[in-house]
């Protein structure tokens, strides 16, 4: 059967009712991000949400916002680092990353590679304005189903043989290698998630063409 077409835009606030049925069949109603949260996003950061559409229907969506993350803060939130989840008082337009807030794509769409698509225009927009990292915030979904066997440390660097090689044990954190982004730390707490037992992994991605003279230039002549 022949792939359909995805198409990755920009989102507006007229989508808001679609991207909520992709939050809500992506995170049941309890986790799903709410009309608020998203009208918030969308109108402080347009530039940063983005929604994947197939025959004019949206399945599914990235939300992003530029902050100054610091790497060296151990136990920082989801909730501490997006505003919980509006964005409004967390982005910085000069922020030195591009933060993922939130990606979600509808269940029957998920081996069309929608996720790495979004992913794909999101580090475009890191080339274009010239941003140095991308992070973002993942779950580790299967590791209530290890819990008794090994410790988070030892489940997000254990591997299994699948047809593309020796790859991590967990979904969520294979296809993010897949991705080109790497773990930089775990964190415990970091957002209400039973089936990782509220564990969350930071990942970075960093920008190969990044051009640290370019944002000296850029931050002087905001200041001139």
């Amino acid at each position: 059967m022949e792939r359909k077409k995805i198409k990755i835009r920009q989102a507006r606030l007229e989508d808001i009712p679609q991207i909520l049925d992709v939050e809500k069949v992506t995170w049941g109603e309890k986790n799903a991000a709410s009309k608020q949260m998203f009208e918030s996003r969308i109108k402080t950061y347009p530039k940063g949400i983005l929604v994947a559409e197939i025959d004019d229907k949206i399945v599914g969506v990235v939300a992003t916002e530029r902050i100054n993350y610091d790497f060296n803060n151990k136990s920082c939130t989801w909730n501490e680092i997006t505003d919980n989840g509006f964005i409004k008082n967390s982005h910085n337009p000069q922020g030195n990353i591009i933060y993922g807030v939130d990606l979600s794509v509808k269940p029957e769409f998920q081996n069309y590679g929608i996720g790495s698509k979004l992913l794909e225009s999101i580090a475009r927009l890191a080339i274009t304005y010239n941003v140095k990292w991308g992070i973002l915030g993942g779950r580790i979904p299967d590791y209530h189903k290890y819990v008794d066997k090994m410790n988070p440390e030892e489940y997000i660097k254990a591997t299994v043989k699948t047809k593309k090689g020796i790859e991590p044990l967990d979904p969520e954190i294979r296809f993010y290698k897949r991705a080109g982004l790497k773990i930089i730390k775990l964190i415990p707490d970091y957002f209400n998630d039973p089936e990782s037992l509220n564990y969350g992994i930071i990942l970075q991605w960093e920008n190969p063409f990044y051009n640290k003279w370019y944002r000296k230039i850029i931050a002087f002549l905001f200041k001139t």
